[in-house]
């Protein structure tokens, strides 16, 4: 009976160890410089219950147990000072999204009730660090709080990756992921992910190389990549893999989307707009901003057509909108033609150049193309732009008629020319459907002279 017992007991416990979560790094640790029985913290304490506990009945674990880590894992105590700034990441990062798109039922329904932490990392055989696990459906565990600092955006969004990650298993546990997904890449998914290189991973259509560990880590994966590295970001992951891997992420991404808004009632899209607002808003990471796509040449150009109802609903500013509206009168007036301005569109030809296209037709009906050229100086990190007329690139067509209507063009041309302007996403009050499709500029200490439009991947 004792046997039975012990075997029994190892094979739970080598389940639970396949289960958890492994995230790559590998480091030594030293246990001495950590203090392993905090005392008591009567401010924190209060605020954790007044923040998770009361109003929704999560309880948050700091103080140093065994009994809620593996018997082989040897882990530190949290340093409670890290405590209040790493929760303070789960509420805003992670709790007030869903509050905000799924509701307060679904957050006392769904979310884990226990939130268990620990200073170091639990690490594996292999030299991997466990930056978190769930359990149970109702518990996350997460490591290495020692090493949080609430200032580093890469730092405090990777962890709120993580956490996302492990919500999504639990989630996972209580509505089974779709059958769909585990079926795209189903070929080359690995235990060893530990050799895969994030290039392969990438051209296989992987967000990680711990994606390729399993299908239910990759749908984790997917959907905390997803939320917390943006759409900008997975599309610019998508389109440097193959064509096959392209393929497989975006199948992937239309999985995850889909199981969320129909299988789980929570508008994926709704859910990835809030969390974005607070990486990019209050994180400030670098790497979700607009003008570093700019620079890393993800978008290719910005088109603007104020007859579109997207600028009815959200707005546009009145300098633009006069100097758009000047230019539709004056390529009218051009030969007294009467042509008609269609839409324009700026093209990022590099970090220091730009063309503004302008598309018109004539009264028979025909449609024709004019091109500017524009010099650009431009800051991919603080999105700093001033943009100075430039000479024509070549002698084609679209440029021989950008002489014909000179004329007409003139007030759009002045426009973006006289002033320095900052680029970023806008407006802030878009729809969820056109929140990731839309960005512009606005004007230097003017953030109510601005332009957006349509972002495109594809040069044209």
């Amino acid at each position: 009976m004792k046997r039975n017992l012990i075997r029994i007991l190892g094979l739970f416990l080598l389940f639970t160890t396949i289960q958890s979560c492994k995230k790559e790094d590998s480091a030594s640790i030293d246990l001495t410089k950590y203090v392993d029985n905090p005392v008591a913290n009567a401010a924190l304490d209060n605020w954790l219950k007044a923040t998770f506990l009361d109003p929704y009945n999560m309880d948050v674990i700091y103080r140093y147990s065994d009994f809620y880590k593996d018997n082989d894992k040897v882990v530190s105590p949290v340093n409670p000072a890290n405590v209040q700034p790493q929760m303070q990441t789960v509420l805003e990062g992670f709790i007030d999204p869903y509050k905000k798109v799924a509701g307060i039922p679904f957050i006392k329904k769904m979310l884990p009730k226990e939130w268990v932490l620990y200073g170091s990392g639990a690490y594996q055989t292999d030299g991997s660090m466990i930056l978190a696990t769930a359990s149970a459906g109702k518990r996350v565990t997460i490591y290495d709080l020692n090493n949080f600092d609430a200032n580093n955006a890469d730092g405090v969004t990777r962890k709120l990756r993580t956490i996302h990650h492990e919500f999504t298993h639990i989630l996972n546990q209580l509505v089974a992921m779709p059958t769909d997904f585990q079926t795209i890449t189903k070929s080359t998914y690995a235990a060893t992910w530990t050799t895969v290189s994030d290039a392969t991973a990438r051209d296989n259509g992987y967000v990680s190389p711990y994606a390729s560990s399993q299908p239910g880590e990759d749908f984790a994966e997917t959907t905390a990549h997803l939320l917390v590295l943006g759409q900008a970001w997975f599309d610019a992951r998508a389109n440097a893999s193959t064509t096959v891997g392209k393929a497989a992420l975006k199948a992937k991404e239309a999985s995850v989307v889909q199981y969320f808004t129909i299988n789980l009632g929570v508008d994926f899209r709704a859910l990835q707009r809030e969390v974005q607002n607070v990486v990019r808003n209050t994180y400030k990471l670098p790497s979700a901003s607009f003008p570093y796509w700019i620079g890393q040449g993800l978008f290719k150009n910005i088109t603007i057509d104020l007859s579109k109802p997207v600028y009815a609903s959200s707005g546009i500013s009145t300098n633009f909108s006069a100097a758009y509206q000047a230019s539709v009168t004056a390529v009218a007036a051009v030969g007294n033609a009467n042509r008609k301005l269609n839409y324009i569109r700026l093209d990022f030809i590099s970090t220091t150049a730009a063309n503004l296209y302008l598309n018109y037709t004539n009264t028979a009906g025909s449609t024709f193309d004019a091109l500017y050229a524009l010099n650009m100086t431009f800051n991919s990190t603080t999105g700093a732009t001033k943009f100075t007329a430039g000479t024509p690139r070549d002698t084609t067509t679209p440029w021989t008629n950008a002489t014909v209507i000179q004329a007409g063009a003139q007030p759009l041309i002045n426009y973006l020319t006289g002033s320095n302007f900052i680029a970023d996403w806008m407006p802030a009050n878009i729809s969820t459907d056109n929140y990731n499709s839309y960005a512009g500029f606005y004007v230097s200490g003017t953030p109510s002279n601005y332009f957006y439009g349509l972002l495109g991947q594809t040069a044209l």
